[in-house]
């Protein structure tokens, strides 16, 4: 199964639809209009917020922390004209993989965890443990953030990629199931809302 590739696929679909048009009241359109320091800022304070959540002890929490900072990261790829298509590649070539989904990436990385031998960066990454892994994520983040001022799109493709690693070993390490971000992703998928509401419901699109 594929639940979270599909359920991003079907973000990033709608995200960039609503870059050309739509309702003027939709938290996505609202972005696009505030422009590309806005769109950043809200990736960097996503990120935070998962780095946040995943110190503590609420998963639903987490999972939600994670769900903005993929919607963010689609609004960002949509507003500088990245495929998707383009971070997967980097993302499979971040886990020495080809043409894997984002579910499947997650069997990877969680079947070189548990490593004991040789010298996987994976292994390495859960034997430091998590605030290790939460250390990369911020660095991951900020590598990104400079690259989009940059206008450097193969930058941005590259650092996402690596950013969405380090999530994905995040979640890894809290015990978080691809079921519980495919379900929470689901949920959201295709919600409208103004920006009176996105504070309350954190409405993705």
């Amino acid at each position: 199964m594929m639940r979270v590739q599909e359920a991003v696929d079907s973000q990033y679909q709608v995200t960039l639809e609503r870059k050309d048009g739509g309702d003027p009241k939709s938290y996505t359109c609202y972005l696009y209009r505030q422009g590309l320091d806005k769109i950043l800022k809200k990736c960097g304070e996503e990120t935070f917020e998962a780095v946040i959540a995943a110190k503590g002890d609420d998963e639903m929490d987490t999972v939600g922390e994670l769900n903005d900072v993929l919607y963010h990261l689609t609004v960002l790829f949509c507003a500088l004209d990245i495929p998707l298509s383009a971070v997967m590649e980097q993302l499979n070539i971040r886990c020495a993989s080809e043409g894997k989904t984002l579910d499947e990436l997650f069997q990877v990385i969680q079947a070189r965890s548990v490593q004991t031998e040789g010298d996987s960066y994976t292994a390495y990454l859960f034997r430091e443990g998590l605030d290790k892994i939460l250390k990369k994520v911020g660095e991951a983040c900020s590598l990104l953030l400079i690259a989009a001022k940059n206008a450097d799109a193969e930058g941005v493709a590259c650092e996402a990629a690596d950013l969405l690693y380090h999530l994905l070993a995040m979640m890894i390490c809290k015990g978080i199931s691809l079921d519980s971000l495919a379900e929470e992703l689901e949920r959201r998928s295709g919600k409208t809302g103004n920006l009176k509401q996105f504070h309350q419901t954190n409405l993705n699109s």
